[in-house]
């Protein structure tokens, strides 16, 4: 018994380690399968899609293919979960048949089956995992399988075989193959592998009988804009060449009632290119270049190869109906189609093959999802903005029935409408506050080209019954809004930059979206033709001569000035500080808010980019700011407290992706009158492979005129290999050219090191090589300036550049480190000479449970309050809630006030939750007797004996701002 025990054991063992074998056709069948009629199988070069050769299964009614494995698998409870098969059939005939899949045990028994519908001609993917099967799912060892027939004669070919699959992919795609594949895709926050899903949608709007004479001028005007935005550029004679180079390479020839070529497959079926085949971007540069050949240089021969593509290109199974596998992400690979399509969409309506061409446009468009309003739960919506709404539009618009199209043009439309609402909790489209929201979070990267898109749109359908609703279009002005922002010019700072830091600006596109959405109407209620306010934050974006520049010209709009004051963004855990033509990020992070995105290939270094980064950019780009990659020292981002640690370290432990969220709920921004501002936050690292879990800051950032007062304390972890440090500025250093000041004495040597110890009584006083001041009252301070080497952040190789860096040391494994420092952005001559700087302000509590600071020079009042906090010595409260901050300024006897958690309070804790922001009521006491001088359902007063309780309602990490009259 005790022997029979090992060898069953060791029968499980080898089972478990039978992973992912691939089965191959080029040299005849396999041992391995067999059928009864054994002249049923052969190796075919009729048809393929991998090598040059496929199985071929003539069958005849019921007839059953069997695949025996060598060694059985078995599924235990993980990899019953993640195993499956993939494999690529092709079929002759589209037919009503299906063919029937059943993996059987040792004794014969069907634990698992699944069918596979032979409805459509041509290559279609069947792929599917363990978990997504029928059956009992009683038995799970599986001896092999066998394909069961339908109930005729027939004939289909099998290629590209994966059994078992080690982990199927996670975003297998249901299709007309196989509708029921995978469930994920039925859950609310999906996308991309959700059409055919949606394909099963019926319009609930009417189809209109005839159309008005306005209807159709409409669909002419919408056609005409249309043609002007899709042929503004001439294509290059390169793209041309390069389509029918790509065609050559591919070999491109018809075969029986199919084709032979270059499979065409997609990243996630494990693309080689170095066996010839080829992806859905080949196809887009394949079709578009014969577009623009055929279109701008009538070449019939240009003409017939993209009616030729197409064939192929729905015979391999970008076609109706098909999912490929798993067709996530392709809206970036066939944007371009959509262009071609509506180049030769006259060329199109009249070829034979039409129908099946417009099918497959709307399908892989996701038009069909426009049948009904857009889900208040749908996720990643700057994504279908970006890649398929023009997709969409030009879906719509190549309807063949005019009565169609209009009814495809008013589900677009109402679709784009009510997707410009303002999304809750995590996931993707625009929040609150104007942040835009991907991956879980703030993300401008992937703001640009949406909102493009979307202003696109209105520029398509403006004065139109298609225009998108007022509602829709005011959430659109709040996130162009927002990105103007938070763009100096036209850059954002590395703190809100992803998985990219030190690349991602708007272009002529984003910029162009101000004057259309600036055209569609006047946001201000003043009855204006257009919105004064978005045309003139156009003419200061735009560089070029565009008719609509002309226009506001005309009208006497006027640039706008770079936006002044303090913004705060809580649903990134950040702030944006202006003055004059500069701009501040302020950079945290919190339970609902990742720190940095990492990436396999992208930011391997990007860990500090929220560890209260305070950066500065006093130019129009981060380069002129600064910061560049070459030779950048990751660990030093201005603002940042970090242990400065050695780059592999530094890299991040995970393969994949590092989206670490704190476990702490304090790290934001607040404000007042929207013109000064606070950031504050508790440090917290994540306790992850070389991450040093107890490492913990309390610091704040007051933001005041052209100063900054950083305070830090509390500052503490276990780490005594590596330094511990505070930064003050790193920057690019050009050996000649730049300087900088250390107390009042010009330094521009390389390789200088020095070392200054700071107090009250004799601060340090430096200035950066890019005009700001820098005066440090508490802290070891290290100024160098030399030549670094650092780390691509994408291929990991050794980078160099020279820098002038500055920071507080605070030494390894600390255990109450502290830091006081003023930052003087850019200040003038005049001054310098009135303002002594360390009278500009007064620290009123620096410690554990609150940093708070009185700023002279515009009489405000701050207060980061970590802990609940009974202030001693202050004049107008007695108890202040922890994790709140507060400012006030005081007008005669009144206060303006703003109370604010940066908390966004969801509930869920997940990567992306539909959960949505829940109130807090902070509770604060005053001395004294106060009430509101203007009712807000936010802000309630009761009365005690010599003291006022003050209940401030805060949600969506906004400031609540009132004022309190004694």
């Amino acid at each position: 018994m005790y022997r029979f025990y090992l060898l069953y054991c060791l029968f499980l063992c080898l089972g478990n380690i039978l992973f992912a074998q691939t089965t191959g056709f080029e040299k005849g069948v396999p041992q391995s399968f067999c059928t009864v009629q054994s002249n049923e199988l052969s190796s075919s070069e009729e048809f393929y899609k991998e090598g040059k050769r496929s199985l071929a299964w003539q069958f005849s009614p019921r007839s059953v293919l069997t695949v025996k494995l060598d060694t059985p698998l078995h599924l235990d409870s993980i990899s019953k979960e993640k195993r499956g098969i993939t494999l690529w059939i092709y079929n002759e005939q589209a037919r009503k048949d299906s063919l029937r899949f059943e993996f059987f045990s040792p004794t014969g028994h069907v634990s698992y089956r699944f069918g596979f519908r032979l409805n459509a001609q041509g290559w279609r993917a069947c792929w599917i995992g363990f978990a997504h099967m029928k059956g009992d799912k009683q038995e799970n060892t599986i001896a092999g399988y066998r394909i069961v027939a339908p109930d005729n004669n027939g004939r289909v070919f099998f290629d590209r075989l994966v059994f078992p699959v080690k982990e199927m992919n996670q975003r297998t795609t249901p299709d007309m193959q196989m509708p029921y594949n995978n469930s994920l895709t039925f859950r609310d926050l999906w996308h991309w592998c959700r059409v055919w899903q949606w394909e099963q949608l019926e319009y609930d709007l009417p189809l209109p009988a005839t159309l008005t004479p306005t209807e159709k001028q409409e669909l002419q005007t919408i056609e005409e804009r249309l043609t002007k935005v899709l042929t503004a550029d001439k294509v290059s004679q390169g793209k041309i060449d390069k389509a029918y180079a790509t065609f050559q390479k591919a070999q491109i020839q018809r075969s029986g009632n199919g084709f032979t070529g270059a499979p065409l497959v997609v990243p996630d079926d494990k693309l080689n290119r170095k066996k010839g085949e080829i992806s859905l971007n080949d196809l887009e540069t394949m079709l578009s270049g014969f577009a623009y050949d055929a279109h701008y240089n009538q070449s019939k021969d240009a003409e017939h190869k993209y009616f030729l593509v197409w064939d192929y290109a729905m015979n391999q199974g970008f076609a109706f109906g098909s999912g490929m596998g798993t067709n996530h992400h392709y809206g970036y690979q066939i944007r371009k189609i959509y262009t071609t399509a509506w180049l030769m969409r006259d060329k199109i309506r009249q070829a034979p093959t039409c129908d099946n061409i417009l099918s497959t446009l709307s399908f892989w468009a996701a038009l069909q999802e426009t049948r009904k309003a857009c889900g208040k739960n749908r996720d990643e919506l700057l994504d279908t903005w970006h890649t398929l709404l023009m997709p969409k539009i030009v879906s719509a618009m190549m309807t063949k029935d005019e009565r169609e199209r209009v009814r495809a043009l008013k589900g677009l439309s109402r679709w784009v409408s009510t997707s410009l609402r303002y999304t809750p909790g995590t996931i993707g489209g625009i929040k609150v506050d104007g942040t835009t929201f991907h991956h879980g979070g703030f993300y401008p990267a992937y703001t640009t080209g949406a909102l493009a898109m979307l202003g696109q749109f209105i520029n398509l359908t403006n004065k139109t019954s298609y225009q998108l609703t007022l509602s829709a279009r005011k959430v659109l002005k709040s996130a162009l809004i927002a990105m103007r922002n938070y763009c100096n010019k036209y850059e954002w700072g590395v703190g809100i930059s992803g998985r990219h830091p030190f690349g991602g600006s708007m272009k002529d596109d984003d910029i162009d979206a101000f004057a259309y959405l600036a055209l569609s109407g006047d946001f201000s209620d003043k009855g204006e033709p257009f919105d004064h306010q978005l045309a003139a934050d156009y003419l200061r974006l735009c560089k070029r001569n565009t008719p609509e520049a002309a226009y506001f010209k005309q009208q006497g709009i006027l640039p706008a000035t770079a936006p002044q004051g303090f913004f705060v963004y809580n649903y990134g855990s950040a702030g944006i500080f202006r003055r004059n033509n500069w701009m501040v990020t302020l950079k945290g992070y919190n339970t609902d808010v990742w720190g940095a995105e990492i990436y396999t290939k992208d930011n391997r270094y990007g860990r500090y980019q929220s560890y209260g980064s305070v950066q500065i950019m006093g130019a129009p780009s981060r380069k002129a700011s600064g910061y560049n990659e070459n030779g950048w020292d990751w660990n030093r981002l201005p603002g940042t407290t970090t242990i400065h640690l050695p780059f592999e370290l530094l890299n991040s432990p995970l393969p994949g992706t590092t989206m670490a969220r704190s476990k702490e709920k304090f790290a934001g921004a607040s404000s007042l009158k929207n013109q000064n501002g606070m950031f504050a936050m508790k440090l917290m690292e994540r306790d992850l492979k070389n991450f040093t879990g107890d490492f913990v800051a309390r610091k704040s950032v007051f933001c005041f005129d052209n100063r900054l007062i950083c305070l830090g304390t509390d500052i503490k972890n276990s780490n005594s290999d590596y330094p511990t440090e505070t930064t003050l500025f790193q920057h690019v250093f050009r050996p000649g050219k730049d300087f900088i000041r250390i107390t009042g004495e010009k330094k521009q040597q390389i390789g200088l090191q020095q070392e200054l110890p700071a107090s009250d009584t004799q601060p340090v006083c430096l200035e950066d090589g890019c005009g700001n001041l820098y005066f440090v009252k508490d802290g070891k301070v290290k100024v160098q300036i030399t030549e670094q080497e650092s780390r691509h952040e994408k291929l990991r190789t050794p980078t160099t550049g020279t820098f002038a860096s500055a920071w507080i040391a605070h030494g390894t494994a600390p255990k109450d480190g502290s830091y006081e420092y003023m930052v003087w952005i850019q200040p003038s001559g005049k001054e310098l000479k009135t303002h002594v700087p360390a009278a500009t302000y007064k620290v009123i509590q620096r410690d554990r449970k609150m940093h708070a600071v009185n700023d002279i020079l515009t009489g405000t009042m701050a207060y980061a309050v970590f802990e609940d906090t009974k202030p001693a010595a202050d004049n107008v409260f007695s108890f202040l809630p922890a994790e709140t901050m507060v400012m006030y300024q005081k007008e005669n006897n009144a206060l303006v006030m703003s109370v604010c958690t940066p908390n966004l309070n969801i509930a869920e804790k997940t990567f992306t939750t539909k959960e949505p922001s829940r109130i807090i009521i902070k509770e604060l006491e005053l001395k004294g007797k106060w009430h509101v001088s203007a009712y807000d359902k936010r802000v309630k007063t009761t009365y005690r004996t010599g003291t006022t309780q003050l209940s401030v309602e805060c949600q969506h990490g906004q400031p609540v701002e009132f004022t309190l009259v004694q």
